[in-house]
């Protein structure tokens, strides 16, 4: 019973049937001929049958039009999504490199001697002097 909730075992023997039974008439009209009574209608469906045969050889070889056109989708939203993603990443870096920036320039302000204190500048580098004596 596992073999018919099978999707695709399923229409690799139903594309393998309708393969056989095109075959099956081809070597049939190969040997015998058709009464001009049922020559229209036959025609009609022989190129059905045969108009089927694309979709047969595509699941054949693996290939469902419909979930090629499905993955074709997916690829190009998941572009989309990449694209964006590499716009939200330039935009952290650029805000990361002017973070940088500021810490650079509020700590060159502060000199070589980073002490949080009420001190104004005139103060530190007095500091700074008496400190190296």
């Amino acid at each position: 019973m596992s073999m018919f909730k099978d999707k695709e075992l399923r229409g690799y023997i139903g594309s393998a049937i309708v393969f056989v039974l095109i075959m099956g008439l081809l070597l049939f009209l190969a040997f015998f001929e058709i009464p001009d009574a049922n020559n229209d209608i036959f025609k009609v469906i022989v190129g059905m049958l045969v108009g089927s045969l694309s979709v047969v050889i595509y699941t054949f070889i693996g290939k469902n039009p419909e979930e090629v056109s499905k993955l074709e989708s997916r690829v190009s939203s998941l572009s989309a999504e990449n694209t964006h993603l590499i716009k939200q990443k330039d935009e952290l870096e650029s805000m990361h490199i002017n973070l940088q920036q500021m810490i650079v320039e509020k700590l060159s302000i502060a000199g070589s001697v980073f002490e949080i204190n009420d001190m104004k500048i005139n103060e530190v580098s007095e500091y700074n002097k008496n400190k190296r004596k």
